[in-house]
């Protein structure tokens, strides 16, 4: 009867043993797993930025492009303009002079 005391002693201290071995195991995988996270969290963030930082350059070039665009239609309706204005300015210039010598009323 002894012995079958002293065997489940041992099967208990076993047990034991196994159970603090297990449990250190489970912290030092918890550990783990959240040094992973963070690293996976930090890495995930840096490619964020990145994306981030490569649209905006991709939208600031789509912006100059267009910006380009207008000024340079605006430019074109400036020439056109001051070519219509050069032609009509000898015309415009004898009108105003013919109504303020009178020959012509408005």
């Amino acid at each position: 009867m002894e012995r079958v005391l002293e065997e489940l002693k041992k099967i208990e201290d076993e047990a034991e043993k196994i159970r603090l071995e297990a449990s250190e195991e489970a912290k030092e995988i918890i550990s783990l797993a959240r040094q992973g996270s963070e690293r996976l969290i930090i890495g995930a963030e840096k490619e964020a930025e990145e994306a981030v930082s490569r649209f905006v350059k991709a939208f600031e070039i789509s912006i100059r492009k267009k910006r380009d665009e207008i000024i340079k239609r605006c430019e074109s309706q400036i020439d056109k303009l001051r070519k219509i204005a050069k032609k009509k300015k000898d015309s415009a210039v004898n009108l105003v002079f013919k109504v303020l010598i009178g020959e012509k009323q408005v």
